[in-house]
């Protein structure tokens, strides 16, 4: 039987591969020919973040009301990806120095 054209819009809890909960105004879109779910995230502005998830990533999708999922939101993060960075060394501590001659001197380069 054919799947009935239903297309999914609603306020929603969604849960990603059951580590990360985003609150939000969720959509079903086809993008690179595949369905994939649009989640319009509110920021602490009330300015929406829109993030796509395809459908492998998503582990579970909660309708709820529109203030219940702005209160998920305040929880999350929905900027975008950031640069990750280890913070320089110190090079005037003298253990930074002896950690490095022993990634370098271990018993395997002797």
């Amino acid at each position: 039987m054919p799947e009935a054209e239903n297309p999914f819009a609603s306020w929603a809890i969604v849960d990603l591969m059951g580590k990360i909960r985003l609150g939000g105004y969720a959509t079903e879109e086809t993008h690179f020919g595949q369905s994939m779910l649009r989640l319009d995230v509110p920021d602490g502005t009330g300015e929406l973040r829109t993030r796509y998830f395809g459908g492998g990533a998503i582990y579970s999708v909660s309708p709820c009301s529109e203030e219940l999922a702005r209160w998920v939101a305040k929880g999350a993060d929905p900027a975008p990806v950031k640069r990750w960075e280890l913070p320089a060394p110190d090079h005037d501590d003298p253990d930074d120095d002896d950690d490095q001659q022993a990634l370098l001197v271990g018993p395997e380069f002797d």
